[in-house]
């Protein structure tokens, strides 16, 4: 298989089928990563889209030792954060206000973990799917967007890091205030 890397350069030496291999490459797993960031189908396409758009435009200027899909994912985060901020969705809370609550509380880790395959369809019901949804949706956009790229999608705290522009330790510290804030949310909207 082709890596991502040798597909945009292929595209930018004007190989239209290139591009279009990594648009269906990424749409699953980029339209996903966009709806968790927005959670509304229609405005993650457009997003998705807009995206696409980008790396076109931006297709010349990537460097090709570093790698796509981290480039690419930051790209759609900063489109995402645009959205939210234009949609005036973007809720700031303090991290100081987070609370960590006992072990027996549940956490994120416990309603996410994406290293193993789901539980049993009959173990997942639509209501409970929507309240997590529901949930990070609530959010904030610093908050929702290293759980989506974390949990969701895996990237390592140092890609993390660099796609946010951000330090190490602030990404360590918003996850953890995230995966705090998430619990608490997700407990009251079980009650």
């Amino acid at each position: 298989m082709t890596s991502d890397e040798q597909l945009l350069a292929d595209y930018t030496h004007g190989n239209q089928q290139a591009f279009a291999t990594l648009v269906m490459r990424y749409q699953p797993e980029l339209f996903a990563f966009l709806y968790r960031f927005v959670s509304d189908s229609a405005i993650a396409e457009d997003l998705f889209q807009e995206t696409f758009v980008q790396v076109h435009k931006s297709a010349e200027n990537f460097d090709p030792k570093r790698p796509f899909r981290p480039w690419l994912f930051t790209i759609a985060a900063n489109k995402a954060r645009d959205y939210l901020r234009s949609a005036g969705r973007h809720h700031m809370y303090s991290l100081d206000r987070a609370t960590y609550g006992s072990e027996e509380e549940t956490t994120f880790l416990d309603l996410m973990e994406s290293t193993y395959a789901p539980p049993q369809v009959e173990l997942q019901t639509a209501e409970e799917i929507a309240r997590v949804q529901q949930v990070l949706a609530s959010l904030s956009s610093i908050y929702r967007e290293v759980l989506v790229m974390s949990y969701f999608h895996q990237f390592s705290y140092k890609e993390i890091a660099e796609m946010l522009q951000i330090p190490l330790g602030t990404v360590k510290s918003r996850l953890h205030a995230a995966l705090a804030t998430f619990a608490k949310a997700y407990k009251q909207a079980i009650r």
